[in-house]
Formats: C-alpha cells, sequence, structure tokens
C-alpha cells in the first residue's frame, strides 16, 4: 500500500484492536456502553493528529459507524426514536466532527512548520553563501590593502618614468605604454591603437600578445567603439551593467581614449588580461591618468610638429620658405656629389605680381604651389625664393632634358588653368623661369643659384594663353555667372 493511504491500515488496525478488547476482555459490555470517555476517541484523535483533516475526518466517520453498529443492538442505546445528531447520535457526530477540527488544526500546523522548515534552510543555505562571500571578501581586503600600499609606494616611481617617456616621440611613446602597464598595474595583455583612414590600428602591443585583438578594426568594434562613441573610459563592469552581451565574448576589461586638447580621437589604449586582484578601483584610476597623461604627451608632439612645420613653412602657401630653402639646397647638392648623381634648380617669378591686390596675389600663389605639389614628384622640394613673386623648386636625381620635360610640363598646367588676376580680367598671367642643372667642374651652391637667376632674367616673358579657367573645383567656391572666364580668383582662409 502507497505511503500515501497508509492511515486507512492505521484506522482499521486501532479500531480492530479496541473491538477486540471489547469482545474478549470487557464481560457483559457492547461497544464500551459503560465507559468514559468512549476508547474510540483514542484512534480518532491519534490519527487526526497525525495526519491531517481528511484522515481525521476519515477515523471520526469509522468511529461513528462502528459504534452505531455496535449498539444499535444495545437497550441503552435507541435509535429509532432521533434523527442525527440528536440522542445516541451525539457521540458519533462528535467522532467525525472532533476528527475534522484537530486534523485541521493539525494540517494548519504542518503548514506553518513546512514553511517554517523551508525559511530554515533557505537561510542556512544563505549564511553558509555569505560565510564563503566574507571569507573571499577577507582576501581580498587582505590582497587590496597590500595593493594600495604597493601603489603608494611606486607613485614616486611612475612619475619617473612617466617623465622620461616625455621625451620620445610619438609612436615611441605609444610602444612604451604596454611595458608601463605591465609593470606598474600587473598587467598581462594590452595594446594601443591609433585612428587612421577611418578605422582603429594597432600601433603597439605586449611581448607575449597571442589570440588577442584583431590588428585593424572599425569604429564600432566592441568595448572601443564605446571609447570612440563616449570619449570616455569604459570598462567591463559599464558594459555588463548596461547588459551589452555582445561583448561577452571580447576580452577587453578596461579602455581609455588618446585625446587632443579640442576633444580629437588620436587613438585607444586597451586593458585586455589583468589579474582578478589587481582589477579594482585604484588600478582604473591610474590607468585614467596614465591615459590623461598619454593625451596631454601626445598632443604636445603634434603642437610641436605643426610649430616645427610652421616655422619651414611659408605662412600664405604651405610651400617651404627661403631659409629652409637655403639650408636644404646645400644638402641636395651635397648629397648629389656624394653619390654622383643629378640636381636642377627651377626659378619661376611672377610678372607684374605688385599690380594685383593682395587678394589675388595670395591667390596666384596658393593655385601655383597647388599645381607644383600635384604635378612634381614627392621627392622635389617646393620653396618660396627670397622674393615673394618667385618660388625656387630643387629637382633632384634630374639631369638637363629631364628638367627640361619638367618645366615644359608645369607650364602647360599652368596655362591650362588660364588665371585672370589683374583687375581688368583681361590680362593674362605672365610669368619667367630659370632652369639650372649642377655642374660639378663649376662648384656647388652659389654657381647653381647663380646660373638659374641669370637665365631667368634672360628667358623673357611667358605670356599664357589659357584652355579653361574653371577652378571652383580647386577652390570650392561658384563662378559669377554675369562674367563667365572672368572670374576673380578667391581663396578660402
Amino acid at each position: 500500500m502507497s505511503r500515501k493511504y497508509f492511515f486507512i491500515l492505521e484506522t482499521l488496525l486501532g479500531f480492530a484492536i479496541l473491538l477486540a478488547i471489547d469482545l474478549f476482555l470487557i464481560k457483559n459490555s457492547t461497544a464500551f456502553e459503560h465507559i468514559t470517555p468512549h476508547p474510540f476517541w483514542i484512534v480518532v484523535l491519534l490519527i487526526a493528529v497525525r495526519y491531517g483533516t481528511l484522515q481525521g475526518i476519515f477515523a471520526g466517520s469509522f468511529a461513528a459507524v462502528a459504534y452505531v453498529a455496535l449498539a444499535s443492538g444495545t437497550a441503552s442505546a435507541e435509535f429509532s426514536r432521533f434523527s442525527f445528531p440528536h440522542g445516541p447520535y451525539n457521540l458519533p457526530f462528535f467522532f467525525i466532527l472532533t476528527g475534522g477540527v484537530l486534523g485541521e488544526i493539525r494540517g494548519w500546523h504542518k503548514k506553518m512548520h513546512d514553511n517554517l522548515q523551508k525559511k530554515y534552510e533557505d537561510k542556512a543555505r544563505g549564511l553558509e553563501c555569505l560565510s564563503v562571500e566574507h571569507e573571499a571578501l577577507c582576501d581580498s581586503k587582505h590582497e587590496l590593502d597590500k595593493r594600495v600600499a604597493f601603489q603608494a609606494t611606486t607613485m614616486v616611481s611612475l612619475f619617473e618614468k612617466l617623465t622620461n617617456l616625455e621625451q620620445l616621440q610619438p609612436l615611441q611613446l605609444y610602444q612604451n605604454i604596454p611595458d608601463l602597464l605591465a609593470d606598474q598595474l600587473n598587467v598581462t595583455r594590452s595594446s594601443v591603437y591609433l585612428l587612421r583612414n577611418n578605422k582603429l590600428e594597432m600601433v603597439a602591443r605586449n611581448s607575449n600578445y597571442e589570440d588577442g585583438l584583431p590588428d585593424v578594426v572599425d569604429l564600432d568594434f566592441g568595448m572601443m567603439g564605446e571609447v570612440v562613441k563616449n570619449k570616455s573610459l569604459v570598462t567591463i563592469n559599464q558594459m555588463l551593467a548596461e547588459d551589452h552581451n555582445e561583448f561577452d565574448a571580447i576580452e577587453q576589461i578596461m579602455a581609455a581614449p588618446i585625446l587632443r586638447k579640442d576633444e580629437t580621437l588620436l587613438g585607444i589604449i586597451n586593458i585586455e588580461r589583468i589579474p582578478f586582484f589587481d582589477y579594482n578601483s585604484n588600478s582604473v584610476r591610474i590607468f585614467e591618468v596614465l591615459a590623461y597623461w598619454v593625451s596631454i604627451v601626445a598632443d604636445q608632439a603634434m603642437q610641436f610638429e605643426r610649430l616645427k612645420d610652421k616655422n619651414i613653412a611659408d605662412e600664405i602657401t604651405g610651400a617651404y620658405n627661403y631659409p629652409y630653402f637655403q639650408k636644404r639646397l646645400q644638402y641636395e647638392i651635397s648629397r648629389a656629389k656624394r653619390f654622383h648623381s643629378s640636381l636642377s634648380l627651377l626659378l619661376l617669378r611672377i610678372k607684374h605680381f605688385d599690380e594685383m591686390n593682395d587678394s589675388e596675389r595670395k591667390n596666384v600663389l596658393v593655385v601655383l604651389n597647388w599645381i607644383f605639389d600635384h604635378t612634381l614628384r614627392d621627392v622635389d622640394i617646393i620653396a618660396k625664393y627670397a622674393d615673394d613673386n618667385t618660388f625656387s623648386i630643387i629637382l633632384p636625381g634630374q639631369n638637363s632634358l629631364e628638367s627640361e620635360k619638367i618645366t615644359e610640363d608645369l607650364c602647360n598646367e599652368i596655362v591650362n588653368y588660364g588665371m585672370r588676376p589683374f583687375e581688368d580680367r583681361e590680362t593674362l598671367l605672365e610669368f619667367e623661369v630659370g632652369l639650372s642643372v649642377l655642374q660639378p667642374s663649376e662648384g656647388g651652391y652659389e654657381s647653381l643659384m647663380r646660373t638659374a637667376e641669370e637665365r631667368l632674367a634672360a628667358e623673357g616673358q611667358r605670356e599664357i594663353t589659357p584652355v579653361f579657367d574653371d577652378i571652383h573645383f580647386l577652390l570650392n567656391k561658384t563662378k559669377d555667372s554675369s562674367e563667365p572666364g572672368n572670374e576673380p580668383i578667391v581663396i578660402e582662409e
């Protein structure tokens, strides 16, 4: 029999024992008619208290039926004269009622006991988890205290290393960042990316870098995409808090931007692996400060390079200035003689330059420099000469015939633009050219310059016949349709 119905057997067995006692041990008695309280209460109370409501009702009902069946044959119980639950039916009624009530009380207590037992087990499990967490937190606190003490003692060392790195060029600075992170924050894998061609390209990483991030990634890639969007430090905690499931497969712990003063993004520093106990609020703060310092140094380096270029460049055209041209020409002459190579010098002078207004003079210089820059080779040096109206062009490795061909090409390119920079809008641009080729037997700098200037003076006037004069695509301006072909050249400043 299933344990669920075991109470039936117990009930039947209990009443069987009582009936056996009544029949065999108590003489001249039927259904315990002279015994008070009635022995049937023993079974009813035990079953109700042991099991519950339904079981108590069952035991009470069985007791009532047994009592009525046995007592109906005695003179003391006249069941025919009364209706349930009056008269002799009172006792059977109370068997059923008491069994149900006690069973219900037992069920309520059992339910309360089960609930308390469940709460106790939940609290016990929670206490066990808290005990484990407490032990882990104690270990973490001990380790963090050691780490904080270590960081406090190494701040001077960090400052010294940062100061030394300030002397490096930007690329060398970036390449030293992974070693600095490994030394100061115990980072086991890190990388540095720079923004190039609308992509992020890796320029530095740890020597033991394996199976890490790709060398080139898009601007929306993983945690770096969040850095590009927010231009601020991002940690894995933030990603988890914001439920970014797409970052689960990417091993990145922290990423910080390299910014210029105007918030222009230069690159990103990534920390991809760091020991558990070394990743804390202190390490995050140090990483943020280090990234900020790298940003300052990189911005200063770029400003220095810009100022350096500005010191050797003409403010209007962007071509090299005359002092730089003089030094560079001497250097190119020395190199040409050392390697027995050719070298040519081309001078181009704009005629009637003083008859133009200031705006047109600037326009002509800028356009001519643009023509030179897009026509000549990368190795050719374009510079302003001593006079504002003259350009000087150094042509390394070019002999006389090659230099003549280059001069002809430049003149044709200028012709194609058909510039009319004068107030009458009818007079075409005129210029003179002088070409000199280095002759080892003639000496060096002075003879090359003298020959170019003599030929410039002897060249005479070159009047340009325009082929077309639509240069708005170059200057990003729209022509005045009222005077086609006679528009002034305007350069955006």
